[in-house]
């Protein structure tokens, strides 16, 4: 049961290369401590999803690592969210398992 941590080349939320979508592959499944989180990546923009619970309200994280944007729920992030946006991908690549999520790459793409 690996890790997604040990399954990818991973550094400051800035994987320059992957283009795709990373969640579990069931709603059933969680992270240990009852959440769930998607991973939207193209390069280096990022769209994280984050559940706290289920039935809880949806927060999305929404960085572009080329123009610094970043936003939160539709609106200007802040550095506390950042910081809150980078633990939450750190908590998911070290606990989830690569046999609970897909991968969802688009048409045409292929990864290095």
């Amino acid at each position: 049961m690996a890790k997604l941590a040990e399954a990818l080349a991973y550094e400051n939320n800035e994987d320059k290369t992957f283009v795709g979508t990373i969640a579990f592959r069931n709603e059933q499944l969680t992270l240990p401590d009852g959440s769930t989180i998607a991973l939207g990546i193209d390069r280096a923009h990022w769209v994280v999803v984050y559940q706290k619970e289920k039935g809880s309200q949806f927060k999305v994280f929404d960085y572009d690592g080329h123009t610094k944007q970043f936003r939160v729920d539709k609106r200007n992030g802040a550095d506390e969210d950042m910081k809150e946006m980078k633990r939450l991908i750190r908590y998911f690549y070290s606990n989830a398992r690569t046999e609970d999520l897909i991968t969802i790459l688009p048409s045409g793409s292929v990864q290095e």
